[in-house]
């Protein structure tokens, strides 16, 4: 009792964690030791928020299995969900005229190039998308072209190539895209994200925060990856899995152990005072 009054008075705080490489292990499985650690931070008043460069229909089932969080921020910071209850919280969206020239501008530099949207109209994808991202019929509609119509209010563009790597397509993509669409690496192999310009994972967490009344000092996020680098450096604490590349450790304030030796736990049992179970 004194534990639960003692969270209540204390400042709002928020644990901002990116799930590949960060939260997982590289087996994809979380462990008991921070599954633990999560929810000792949920009974010492922390928010938990996940945050991931997959679309939100892809990742929304993966977290409730995690069974870990009350917020997921999705697609780089385009969609900001309450977990629970499924509830849209924050939508970031692009014109679908803009993301069909920058699909048909995408599509001419990298041959093969495929495409998998959400507008209101649903989640359309081109075949080969469940090869990075197996995704039910209730989730996804199988298309020959997953292009939006230029009426379309699109809220998550993937653009992916089977059996390319990652940054070849971030790098040719982003180079032939117009000026008002932002490429980022969507989470998934082969495969990069277009948003708007100014989002990204950080400014998702940005405007959970604000939602809850969690002010930025009060931020503590992890990640490993190019994508996380605006969400570790708006964080008042942004931590760097020992996994993470060379640029990534650079720019967070503190580096932790791997994704595969309990890097997130660690620092959260720092935080909340908690006891590694044996």
């Amino acid at each position: 009792m004194e534990e639960r009054a003692a969270a209540m008075t204390s400042p709002r705080r928020l644990l901002a964690l990116d799930v590949d490489g960060t939260l997982l292990r590289s087996d994809g499985t979380l462990t008991t030791r921070t599954r633990d650690a999560l929810r000792a931070a949920d009974s010492a008043g922390w928010n938990v928020a996940l945050v991931t460069g997959r679309p939100l229909q892809y990742v929304l089932p993966l977290v409730r299995e995690l069974a870990v969080g009350e917020f997921v921020v999705a697609a780089n910071g385009a969609s900001v969900c309450e977990v629970g209850t499924g509830a849209v919280l924050d939508q970031s969206s692009l014109p679908g005229h803009v993301v069909r020239l920058a699909v048909q501008c995408a599509r001419r530099a990298v041959p093969g190039l495929c495409v998998a949207a959400t507008t209101l109209r649903g989640m359309h994808v081109e075949r080969g998308f469940d090869q990075i991202a197996p995704l039910s019929k209730a989730d996804a509609i199988v298309v020959d072209d997953a292009t939006p119509r230029p009426d379309d209010t699109v809220h998550s563009t993937v653009l992916f190539a089977l059996g390319m790597d990652t940054s070849a397509v971030l790098a040719q993509v982003a180079a032939a895209v117009p000026a008002d669409v932002h490429v980022s690496p969507s989470g998934l192999p082969g495969s990069v994200e277009l948003t708007a310009p100014g989002v990204h994972k950080g400014s998702g967490v940005a405007r959970l925060c604000e939602r809850l009344g969690v002010e930025q000092r009060e931020v503590v996020a992890f990640g490993d990856g190019l994508n996380d680098h605006e969400m570790l450096i708006w964080a008042g604490h942004g931590v760097a899995m020992g996994n993470a590349d060379d640029a990534t450790k650079a720019i967070a304030a503190e580096v932790t152990t791997t994704n595969d030796d309990d890097g997130v736990a660690s620092v959260v049992e720092r935080l909340v005072g908690a006891t590694p179970c044996s």
